[in-house]
């Protein structure tokens, strides 16, 4: 007696196969904890980690966060030492150097958006130490004026959770006046530095620009498979002797998989369960000849939107514009307005920081990026000015007010440039009796 159970008529089916496609893009949405003074940073508490994760493996966007981070850090760095204890720019008993806090900064400001220092104070209420904070864990409530400290969020246990609160300047001239219980509590503060103002949390410059990076690491995955099992089924295998149920497909596709297919051709042989020989299944691939050129295309639009997010030059990180040269002085062009609009404001922020935790200003002097040895007077002058002065000498050049004679005699009054070297700056070809009167002067 055949069994007829074996013989059911059903349309073809593939078992286990995931008819949908699930997004990693992890939302930078802020969440109220309810019965709690804490506000989450993107979906369960993942914001944070996300970014650092594509930061660390979209190579495009990781050249530009290491390139700037150089381009930030300058030369050199120095800062006015906390107290008689630390000298050539130590900033606490562990022995962490500013050039390295500023290197750790500049990191979180180009991922996060933002940076966060511990500041700790002495017997007198006075700074007697600064630490460096990984941004990503650090949360805070909605007012950010109290701050939780935790390497587990959005893990099971965060019972270690360190609360602290917002560093206030103003502590060290009433620290004597304060109970003891104020004491402790503001012995060990935060400070908060941030771009965005409308929210919580900071948000990075590129931040647009997440779809962009998801699709040049997508890109970079179809390129890895392609190699691997070329996007396409090893083998066909036809069960034609009926269809069996649901769960005797699963340990079916189980079973072979484990037996042929292996990691690296994981998913490449297709079941396929038929009522008879008859209806057994048949699958037409489509030749199409330019995926190359589409995905070339589309590797090529996600990074353009990558550099766009941070208005830069492909070529001041190393990757050469296609089908152009790019000249020296083009090259400058392209780092004096990338210096403006994304160096300067980070190095400010920085310098504005270490300012309020000091109670002074001009503390902290960071010596420009350099070119190197380029013969370019305005690189070389900027060198030796440090932030505050290259922030002068480049309104002085992008006036829109100052004629070209009021540019020169200012260069040469206030910058100390003999009359060759002023013209030089302001690419105005130079001759012993002044300014060429055929010179194309932009002012």
């Amino acid at each position: 007696m055949s069994n007829t159970t074996d013989k059911i008529r059903v349309p073809v089916t593939f078992a286990a196969l995931d008819p949908y496609l699930e997004s990693n893009i992890v939302s930078p949405k802020e969440t109220i904890v309810r019965g709690k003074d804490l506000v989450e940073w993107g979906d369960k508490n993942a914001y944070p980690d996300y970014l650092l994760e594509l930061s660390k493996t979209v190579p495009t966007l990781r050249s530009i966060i290491i390139g700037t981070m150089d381009y930030i850090a300058g030369d050199d760095i120095k800062i006015k030492p906390l107290h008689a204890g630390f000298d050539n720019g130590q900033m606490n008993y562990r022995g962490d150097l500013i050039t390295e806090q500023v290197e750790d900064i500049a990191h979180d400001i180009l991922t996060y958006g933002g940076f966060c220092l511990q500041i700790i104070r002495g017997r007198d209420g006075g700074v007697a130490e600064v630490y460096y904070i990984d941004m990503r864990y650090i949360r805070m409530n909605k007012e950010c004026d109290v701050f939780y400290y935790s390497e587990k969020w959005g893990k099971a246990g965060t019972k270690d959770t360190v609360v602290y609160p917002a560093f206030r300047p103003d502590v060290k001239d009433k620290w004597f006046t304060l109970t003891d219980e104020e004491r402790n509590r503001h012995a060990s503060s935060i400070l908060l530095v941030k771009t965005a103002r409308t929210q919580v949390y900071p948000m990075p410059v590129w931040a647009a620009s997440v779809k962009a990076c998801e699709m040049e690491r997508l890109v970079d995955d179809y390129h890895l498979n392609a190699i691997s099992n070329g996007f396409a089924p090893s083998a066909i295998i036809n069960f034609n002797q009926g269809t069996p149920t649901d769960e005797m497909k699963e340990e079916i596709e189980k079973n072979v998989n484990e037996k042929y297919g292996g990691a690296a051709n994981a998913g490449g042989i297709i079941l396929s369960f038929n009522p008879n020989k008859e209806s057994a299944t048949t699958i037409e691939v489509p030749q199409i000849t330019d995926f190359g050129d589409k995905y070339n295309a589309l590797s090529s639009h996600s990074r353009q939107q990558i550099f766009t997010a941070f208005r830069a030059n492909p070529n001041l990180f190393g990757i050469p514009t296609e089908g152009n040269g790019f000249a020296n002085e083009q090259y400058e062009e392209s780092f004096t307005l990338y210096n403006r609009t994304q160096v300067l404001p980070v190095q400010r922020m920085i310098a504005d920081a270490y300012d309020r935790i000091y109670g002074e200003t001009g503390v902290l002097q960071i010596t420009p990026f350099s070119m190197g040895d380029n013969g370019d007077t305005a690189t070389s002058l900027a060198s030796q000015l440090g932030v505050g002065g290259t922030q002068s000498l480049m309104s002085v050049l992008e006036s829109a007010t100052m004629t070209t004679e009021q540019k020169l005699g200012t260069l040469q009054v206030l910058f100390g440039l003999d009359a060759e070297a002023a013209h030089k700056i302001l690419n105005i070809p130079y001759t012993p009796t002044g300014v060429d009167e055929n010179a194309n002067v932009v002012n």
